[in-house]
């Protein structure tokens, strides 16, 4: 039986028509398309709370993604349309790390779900606790997560002989933080793998951690290594540190 998700006020849905630019190969819905959609609506609820980037700005302060997962479970083609839904999650005022999450539908379909955990970058540039966000009171926090598993654990174990590409950073890559934007790290990882595997509807999870930062003209080295249970892939920035690293999960693995 299907794991029932929340609904109610606390819940934001939004419904996206599937257009060319977010389709792969074979018409489908991509992975980069899905990290795409949930990003938007992340985006739209958080200004319709009065925390959007602007509200956020105001009070010196900045939303941060530390970490991201999607598990995916059908697909959705070409001019269907999909309806994405989140949620923040619960969580005390002293809390640095907090979490949302997200389910999106083709009617009945789910095709995928997923989980961001995030956190507020403050004036002095260091974290600060949740209840400095300026998240409303009042919102009705679900107990529930759409992926209920922790955050997986990764390690930056990747030797020079996994690197396969170079990357500098392009100016379309920046967001209004001035620096790469998150869904940007995942176009550039998918692109390590070939546009048949993208569209085969065999990618299972993909999960990133973010962490550091990277700005446009810098030169990054991406790394790749496989394991019998999944793809890992990392993004190095050129002092040595790693911006991002990721896994990709297809069936079978």
């Amino acid at each position: 039986m299907e794991k029932q998700f929340p609904t109610g006020e606390a819940v934001f849905s939004h419904d996206f028509v599937v257009t060319p630019e977010s389709c792969d190969e074979c018409a489908g819905l991509s992975p980069l398309g899905v990290f795409t959609m949930l990003q938007s609506i992340a985006t739209q609820h958080a200004e319709l709370l009065g925390v959007g980037g602007a509200a956020m700005a105001k009070r010196g302060a900045f939303w941060l993604t530390v970490h991201n997962r999607v598990d995916f479970y059908d697909r959705a083609y070409l001019m269907q349309t999909v309806r994405a839904s989140t949620w923040a999650e619960a969580c005390a005022e002293k809390d640095v790390r907090c979490f949302r999450s997200y389910t999106l539908r083709c009617g009945d379909k789910l095709i995928a779900v997923g989980r961001t955990q995030w956190a507020v970058l403050g004036a002095a540039g260091r974290v600060v606790p949740f209840g400095q966000s300026g998240f409303p009171q009042d919102y009705p926090f679900p107990q529930q997560a759409a992926i209920e598993e922790k955050p997986q654990r990764f390690h930056d174990d990747f030797a020079p002989e996994d690197a396969v590409e170079t990357y500098t950073v392009r100016s379309t890559d920046i967001d209004m933080g001035r620096h790469m934007n998150n869904v940007a790290y995942v176009r550039l990882l998918l692109g390590q793998f070939s546009a048949k595997q993208l569209a085969s509807g065999a990618i299972r999870s993909i999960e990133l951690h973010y962490g550091a930062p990277c700005l446009e003209g810098e030169a990054l080295t991406v790394y790749r290594r496989q394991t019998a249970e999944r793809t890992l892939l990392a993004v190095g920035r050129p002092d040595g540190k790693k911006a991002v690293l990721a896994s990709v999960t297809f069936a079978g693995e």
